[in-house]
């Protein structure tokens, strides 16, 4: 049992000191999440709300993102500086949007299961 804790702290302490962004600014995986869900929001936008000429596309925009930010437990401004972060370290955001390119690429090729057919009678 005591093996099993100290491998278990070990494998803490290297996950947490091999991190390759410094405090404060969102890891990889979390900017992932947060991207891709920004770029679903624009493509939602894109192609829904814009044919509403009622509807106030920045200030959608604005709201949408504000969502997205809450869902994933950050900021606007937190997200920024990260973003701008990745942008100086051009090593660390290529591994980034490979990794959301890769992902996005496998969703493309599932099948869609959200719509249901109905067996012919």
């Amino acid at each position: 049992m005591r093996k099993a804790v100290n491998l278990f702290l070990t494998l803490v302490f290297v996950a947490c000191a091999s991190s390759p962004v410094p405090k404060g600014v969102l890891p990889p995986d979390q900017m992932q999440k947060i991207v891709y869900d920004l770029i679903r929001t624009d493509e939602f936008i894109n192609n829904f709300v814009i044919k509403d000429t009622a509807v106030d596309i920045k200030k959608k925009r604005s709201t949408l993102y504000a969502q997205v930010f809450k869902v994933n437990n950050t900021n606007r401004k937190e997200f920024y500086s990260s973003y701008k972060y990745y942008q100086q370290h051009p090593d660390i955001q290529k591994g980034l949007f490979d990794s959301l390119y890769n992902r996005l690429s496998r969703q493309k090729d599932e099948p869609d299961t959200t719509k249901t057919v109905r067996p012919v009678k």
